[in-house]
């Protein structure tokens, strides 16, 4: 908080809950990768490019889930929500990977529902006075 200026409005809880799924599917996402438990990519062939893209979305999944809590990349974290919800599909016939995909697209929810927040903190950081509430 800068001096003289009033505190940054509350974050909501249901913005740390989507930030958790983030960082908890990037975190459980790169453990997955150290034991050789695919989790997305399953029995697919072609296992090479795909553990590239998940080693992408899983660390840019750990560093949004940080950065959202500040309110802060509000575009980019429901980007990736839905991108890393969609990976989670072609695996979905086994539970964990369907608990994780419908996690992220609820995070994803979570923060389409919660921009408002994200223009108040912005708001804030400018020194705009008057935040609309």
């Amino acid at each position: 908080m800068r001096s003289g200026d009033h505190p940054p409005p509350p974050r909501p809880a249901a913005i740390d809950l989507a930030a958790a799924v983030l960082v908890f599917g990037g975190l459980l996402g790169f453990s997955q990768l150290a034991l050789g438990e695919y989790v997305v990519t399953g029995s697919l062939p072609a296992k090479g490019p795909i553990i590239g893209v998940a080693t992408i979305a899983y660390a840019a999944s750990i560093a949004l889930g940080v950065v959202v809590r500040v309110g802060r990349a509000w575009l980019l974290a429901v980007n990736l929500a839905v991108l890393v919800a969609i990976l989670y599909l072609p695996a979905a016939d086994r539970p964990l990977p369907l608990v994780l995909a419908l996690l992220h697209g609820l995070a994803g929810a979570v923060l389409v529902a919660q921009r408002r927040w994200f223009a108040d903190v912005a708001a804030w950081r400018n020194g705009a006075r008057d935040l609309s509430g």
